[in-house]
């Protein structure tokens, strides 16, 4: 399912709209869905609550919207978690990840995926973003931002593993 179809289901289910009633304040944050074997998970849509900071996030599958309880948020002091504008989303998923995929191929044909994270949100460096992350069989991450509205590549690396356990290191 692409991300605005599950938002509109979201948005019109009762389960949102009484949440939503005594938790106005919120704002779409980010969504999040895995793909591998070329099936994707369902979605999980984050609505901060920046009083709180906290954050609640909805799984909507085909058939159902489910609320999970309100977690606290893992961040930087000094970060702000940053409103998703939603008509910035403009080029579906699927769009994404044909760049994506192009990308990979291009600079990084070697690497094998077996896992595909997808992640929309937005960032203070970058704006409205994409975040699609592989996790590759080479024990690697290539992870590629690319702009919501415009598919522009913003950043593109190839991390190893080993390398993301060593908190010295300034790339990963």
């Amino acid at each position: 399912m692409e991300l605005k179809p599950a938002l509109e289901e979201l948005k019109k289910s009762p389960e949102f709209k009484k949440w939503f009633s005594s938790n106005n304040k919120t704002y779409f944050s980010y969504a999040f869905a895995m793909i591998e074997n070329n099936t994707q998970s369902e979605w999980q849509i984050g609505y901060y609550d920046s009083a709180k900071n906290k954050i609640t996030t909805f799984i909507i599958s085909e058939s159902a919207v489910a609320i999970k309880p309100e977690e606290d948020i893992f961040k930087k002091s000094d970060m702000d978690v940053k409103k998703i504008d939603e008509e910035k989303l403009k080029l579906p998923l699927n769009g994404i990840l044909i760049i994506a995929e192009k990308l990979k191929k291009e600079k990084y044909p070697k690497e094998l995926a077996l896992k595909t994270i997808v992640i929309a949100q937005n960032l203070e460096d970058f704006g409205n973003i994409w975040n699609i992350t592989y996790v590759t069989q080479s024990f690697s991450t290539l992870n590629i931002k690319i702009k919501a509205d415009s598919g522009k590549i913003a950043e593109h690396k190839l991390c190893h593993l080993f390398e993301m356990a060593d908190f010295s290191a300034k790339n990963c």
